[in-house]
């Protein structure tokens, strides 16, 4: 008979997953910086970046709304974007369900709001390994939040001494970024359809979507291309 699993929070699983986080908080520290540099250019004060960085904690979202961030705020699309970069969290926590539901009070909620995309690929190969100990997920995220902190005020506080970021290529940190996010999803020349389509619908014209509304069009024409495509194979 085959002995139970058991899941548990220890600190040697928070030591583990802080360990394995290590590459992955280097990544997030210059990602960080970058996007407090480019939160101080829209003259986001100090305590809002932190608070974004700190709550939202999801360098795709918070990069995507900074170019809509103006007076008065455009909420709708702001939300509505977010929420479009960010529906990816939505299959990750669901796959976390299994080891999840076997923790009780905020812990879950606390583990899902700190969720990524590297953390919970580290989780997900001690779960396969047999491993049921939550602290490796919570050590790594804790590491990745922190340093994410840590890069944002240091990229926001340096900003004015950095003069021109593109000499220092912090311009092009979020197009790296999202290149890579893109790159990570290549599954064969058909992407090329909706990848185009989405770049299409971002050259329509002001006069017919409105700028701050463009990214979420795109994305949807995307989505929308991408999945018609799927069901015709």
């Amino acid at each position: 008979m085959t002995a139970p699993d058991v899941y548990t929070l220890t600190r040697r699983g928070l030591w583990q997953g802080a360990r394995a986080s290590v590459p992955l908080g280097v990544a997030s520290a210059v990602l960080g910086a970058g996007f407090g540099v480019a939160a101080r250019q829209v003259d986001l004060a100090l305590w809002a970046t932190l608070f974004m960085s700190g709550s939202v904690f999801a360098g795709a979202a918070q990069f995507a709304v900074l170019p809509l961030w103006s007076a008065p705020l455009p909420l709708a699309p702001i939300w509505f974007s977010t929420f479009a970069v960010n529906a990816r969290f939505a299959l990750l926590s669901a796959s976390l369900t299994s080891w999840l539901r076997h923790y009780r009070g905020a812990t879950p909620w606390v583990v899902s709001g700190l969720l990524g995309e590297g953390q919970w690929a580290i989780a997900m190969g001690a779960y396969a390994r047999g491993e049921r100990d939550l602290g490796v997920l919570v050590g790594s995220s804790a590491v990745v939040w922190l340093v994410w902190m840590a890069g944002t005020a240091t990229g926001y506080l340096a900003a004015p001494s950095l003069g021109d970021p593109r000499r220092f290529g912090l311009d092009l940190v979020l197009v790296l970024f999202f290149a890579s996010t893109l790159t990570s999803g290549w599954r064969g020349p058909k992407d090329l359809v909706p990848w185009g389509a989405a770049a299409l619908a971002t050259r329509i014209p002001a006069s017919i979507v409105a700028p701050e509304w463009q990214v979420l069009v795109a994305a949807l024409v995307g989505a929308s291309v991408g999945a018609w495509r799927d069901t015709r194979r």
